[in-house]
């Protein structure tokens, strides 16, 4: 991922050879963008496929990144003018990149440079946790489904009492964990 974000940031190539003032300051602007974001995920690799959905942020700028220069293209070339209007095409660049600092503001709040640490660590897989509630929770149910039958005879094995006790046990703890993700 760092690598491809790095090889983005290269924009600066592009700033330099792009012949308007207004679309090298944007270009660079994007650059140093995906340079962010490739420090952003160093400082907490965790944030990569995190299935709590923390690197939203991170996803934005790159999306942003890989529209602007788009527009500032189509601004510098100037075609079809009469349907879209240089200036317009000028402000929406500007405004995208105007966005960028703030949204990388709120990724770096999310990073937890502490990942590697015990403290970092249990809370990261704490909000995984409550991220897959509902499927350990399916996970209890399918386990009640699967005891179904055994638990039906007369006289079930004794293991099969306490796996029905273990799938109660994660339901429970899968519903507590549904509620701490409502209340946040």
């Amino acid at each position: 991922m760092a690598d491809y974000l790095l090889k983005a940031a290269s924009t600066d190539a592009r700033a330099a050879a792009c012949t308007s003032e207004r679309g090298r300051s944007i270009l660079r602007a994007v650059a140093d963008a995906y340079r962010a974001v490739a420090e952003i995920y160093a400082l907490d690799p965790t944030l990569k496929g995190c299935p709590a959905r923390r690197e939203r942020d991170l996803d934005l700028v790159v999306e942003l990144c890989r529209q602007i220069p788009v527009l500032v293209r189509r601004a510098v070339e100037g075609r079809d003018a009469d349907r879209w209007p240089i200036d317009d095409r000028w402000a929406e660049a500007e405004a995208m990149a105007g966005r960028l600092p703030e949204i990388l503001d709120r990724a770096r709040a999310v990073a937890r440079p502490d990942h590697a640490t015990p403290a970092g660590s249990q809370a990261i897989s704490r909000t995984w946790l409550v991220a897959a509630s509902d499927r350990v929770a399916a996970a209890g149910e399918d386990l009640h489904d699967a005891l179904a039958k055994a638990r039906s005879l007369p006289h079930p094995a004794q293991e099969i009492a306490e796996l029905s006790a273990l799938a109660d046990q994660i339901i429970q703890r899968a519903a507590a964990l549904d509620g701490t993700r409502e209340g946040s």
